[in-house]
């Protein structure tokens, strides 16, 4: 076994494709957890009660916001950009039942709105939209709240009417504030921040689904980043994985597995040995990017380097030894090459690296569920809230993995065995 295992780590490094995999794919992991990323790449699930977020610019859809809480979507065209349309903003958001999405344009006159409205009314998903016109803060400092914001209903949902209501009551408020200032603004602002200190106080609880964890707005996002990292990392561990089932390949042609078994080293050792070439294989790839991430700060990453290699060494066993069983089941290195890229495409898109299923169909979730890339992107938001169950899941997931392969690669030699 010695021998065979020898053999192989030598015509693995001899070899250019194998040599940019292992050194390329972690590189651009580590790249991916330097880059940062935007709020609304991975859909902001679960922010807590920021109900009041910044889009950059009018064009921003607000469907990626919705993170399946329950709340009402709100699309707000800010032209006013004032103290009084933060104030009047920021109280329609402590009600706790609506997230606002504002899009500061200074520029947006009313007719502007409704050309806007017409097109965002029917490409994006939203409830309502509001739009504060460039002179809210005279309009409602002379008392006219109905021409300082127009609401828009685009929903036949029930709490629209609500949404409407309380903005009636914040434009009220505000303007018996304006009113008792004598349309003084900053006098006005005085008497609502003070009026703000002595409000009843409340808190809003939100019920979330059991099978979701709350995570914060920087977790998502250093989730979403390993979900990219993940996508390059099983990359490279597939293609490493598949320059040792071309070996695989070229040894049953040239009937190298035959002359093995005269020596009494059986099928067994033989796959052994090419197993074992894929743990070696992924020690030294986790290795690679070990060194990397070195040079990136903990606190960034979200969790211990420690945590992350492991991680990755597990994953690169699971995907190393599907490698091996191509090698084994197919004859051909370029069938091996075809299969093995349609499984890494597939398998990243289908397990939630790119972008969240929540919103897919029953079956698109069952089949994620058989995805080993879905099971790690559980696994770091488990490791994100302390749960260390984790570690335990994940083992599981190797095992059952690693049985399956190594089962099916005992079929598979056996039936070579028996066409020769």
């Amino acid at each position: 076994m010695k021998t065979i295992l020898k053999t192989t780590l030598k015509l693995l490094l001899r070899n250019k494709g194998f040599w940019f995999f292992l050194i390329v794919t972690p590189m651009l992991s580590v790249i991916m957890l330097n880059i940062k990323v935007a709020d609304s790449t991975y859909f902001l699930a679960g922010l807590g009660n920021d109900n009041l977020l910044e889009l950059e610019s009018t064009d921003e859809k607000v469907a990626y916001y919705n993170n399946g809480n329950g709340m009402l979507i709100i699309k707000v065209y800010d032209a006013s950009g004032s103290e009084l349309s933060e104030y009047f903003l920021k109280s329609l958001a402590d009600n706790g039942m609506f997230k606002l999405l504002r899009a500061k344009a200074a520029d947006m006159d009313e007719a502007a709105f409704r050309e806007k409205l017409k097109s965002d009314g029917i490409e994006d998903r939203m409830t309502a939209a509001i739009y504060l016109k460039a002179d809210f803060d005279q309009k409602m400092l002379a008392g006219n709240s109905t021409e300082a914001f127009e609401i828009d209903i685009l929903s036949d949902d029930g709490r629209c009417e609500m949404f409407e209501t309380e903005a009636g009551n914040i434009a009220g408020f505000m303007i018996t504030a304006a009113t008792v200032s004598s349309g003084d603004p900053g006098k006005t602002m005085e008497m609502l921040n003070a009026a703000g200190g002595v409000k009843a106080e409340k808190e809003v609880v939100t019920l979330q689904n059991p099978d979701e964890r709350a995570l914060t707005k920087d977790q998502n996002n250093q989730k979403t980043r390993m979900g990219y990292v993940f996508a390059f990392l099983t990359l490279g561990f597939m293609f490493c994985g598949i320059f040792v089932a071309h070996t695989v390949i070229q040894e049953q042609k040239e009937q190298v597995l035959t002359r093995i078994k005269l020596t009494n080293a059986g099928s067994f050792t033989y796959f052994l040995a090419k197993f074992l070439t894929g743990v070696i294989v992924s020690v030294i790839l986790t290795f690679v990017l070990g060194i990397g991430i070195m040079f990136i700060e903990e606190e960034k990453l979200g969790m211990a380097r420690g945590q992350i290699l492991l991680l990755t060494f597990f994953l690169g066993l699971i995907f190393c030894s599907i490698s091996l069983l191509l090698g084994i089941l197919f004859e051909d290195v370029m069938t091996a090459n075809v299969v093995a890229f349609t499984i890494w495409s597939l398998s990243s898109l289908l397990s939630g690296l790119y972008f969240p299923l929540n919103a897919t169909t029953k079956l698109i979730k069952v089949i994620s569920g058989i995805m080993p890339q879905k099971w790690f992107v559980e696994g770091v938001e488990m490791i994100f809230v302390g749960d260390n169950s984790a570690y335990i899941m994940l083992l599981c997931i190797v095992a059952a993995y690693l049985t399956l392969v190594v089962s099916l690669g005992g079929l598979g030699l056996k039936m070579k065995k028996a066409e020769a």
